[in-house]
């Protein structure tokens, strides 16, 4: 029986899902410690980001024993994308039905604008997890091309 490679996406998704949830859930932790009105502490949730996409990477690279420099760079970037999408809808929904007063608390903090509004606050979320998304992997993939890197030999 051939083993069959896995593509990029799959695995970026399914690690993807895993980071929104770690997202979700480090927030309602927050919630329930009384700690969601310190804005700054929601940005440690990067920490998951950052193994996700190590972890993904790794994964993609034991199961088809290489990993192009594109495709890891795709793996951060999509990773990157479904997290914060995931908890982007989780965010929207948490303070349209349970926590309206939450916005404000990021209206008062200077990490978001004074006029941020649902959409934005989506909007922001998604980039926020994206563009550091892609940057961890291109961080990353330095590391896990090195045992494919070879230099030519010189004639």
């Amino acid at each position: 029986m051939a083993i069959e490679k896995v593509s990029y996406q799959k695995i970026a998704i399914k690690y993807g899902i895993l980071v929104g949830v770690a997202h979700i859930v480090y927030f309602l932790l927050m919630g329930v410690l009384g700690l969601q009105d310190v804005i700054e502490l929601s940005f440690l949730s990067g920490i998951f980001l950052v193994i996700g996409i190590i972890v993904a990477i790794s994964k993609y690279k034991k199961i088809n024993n290489t990993v192009e420099y594109f495709n890891g760079l795709g793996i951060g970037a999509t990773v990157g994308v479904v997290s914060s999408v995931l908890l982007a809808v989780f965010l929207v929904l948490y303070i349209s039905v349970y926590r309206a007063t939450y916005i404000e608390n990021l209206q008062a903090s200077s990490l978001f604008p004074e006029s941020i509004s649902l959409v934005w606050l989506f909007i922001l979320t998604i980039i926020y997890g994206t563009i550091p998304g892609f940057f961890i992997a291109f961080i990353a993939m330095q590391w896990f091309k090195r045992a494919d890197h070879s230099m030519p030999e010189r004639v």
